[in-house]
């Protein structure tokens, strides 16, 4: 059997197209395909960091995120192996598969610039905890609205009322509650999957919503509108 050595030195000197089906074959080995893919970074890898170099110190970033560019942009071209040479305009293979890559990178930068701006709008600390009752409200002056849907989150039961006020207060449009705080409340509630936490909640929001029906199919009624 030959050692992976043996397959780096066999395709080494492969013109790009080969290496490029052999990756993307099906019918390749395991083996051949990772040597194949290697030899692809080893001869595109300095193009596409010298690329990725330039266009983020455009942005303001520095070498370390033209790296992290560069990986990201090899490793997607690894998950999907979609590079079809009979889809470019380029006559040269080297040329073609090179700005083929230098695409996925800027797709790449764009995540990496998106990724950045969700981080800095992060809502949550890690302070959030779960919530399982309803705080005290004496003394308050609440409208007939108020009071029904308080009236419907009583109604609830324990497990609805803890996962209902629990999203209420930290479910944030764009974002998923913190893995923390949704592991707590699984484990809280028995251990429970997130698919039952799915649909707690959505019994939650139904039996409050068809409370606040009935408030203003009789507030209609006694206006004299039904």
């Amino acid at each position: 059997m030959k050692s992976s050595m043996s397959y780096w030195n066999e395709l080494k000197d492969e013109p790009t197209i080969r290496l490029i089906e052999l990756f993307q074959s099906g019918s390749s080995t395991k083996s051949k395909k990772e040597n194949a893919f290697y030899v692809l970074c080893h001869r595109f890898k300095k193009p596409v960091l010298q690329r990725s170099e330039i266009v983020c110190k455009r942005f303001g970033h520095d070498i370390t995120v033209a790296e992290h560019i560069t990986t990201a942009a090899f490793s997607a071209y690894a998950k999907k192996g979609g590079f079809q040479i009979e889809k470019t305009i380029l006559q040269d293979p080297d040329d073609a598969f090179k700005s083929y890559l230098f695409k996925i990178a800027k797709n790449e930068l764009i995540n990496y610039y998106r990724e950045q701006q969700r981080k800095k709008d992060y809502p949550y600390d890690g302070t959030e905890r779960i919530i399982t009752e309803f705080p005290t409200l004496e003394g308050m002056d609440l409208s007939l609205e108020q009071m029904i849907i308080i009236k419907a989150i009583e109604s609830l039961t324990p497990s609805q009322r803890t996962v209902y006020l629990t999203y209420s207060q930290y479910e944030k449009l764009g974002f998923n509650l913190p893995k923390k705080l949704l592991e707590e409340l699984r484990a809280h509630l028995g251990g429970i999957s997130q698919t039952t936490i799915r649909t707690y909640k959505k019994e939650a929001l139904d039996k409050i919503k068809s409370f606040t029906e009935v408030m203003k199919l009789t507030k209609k009624l006694s206006d004299g509108k039904g």
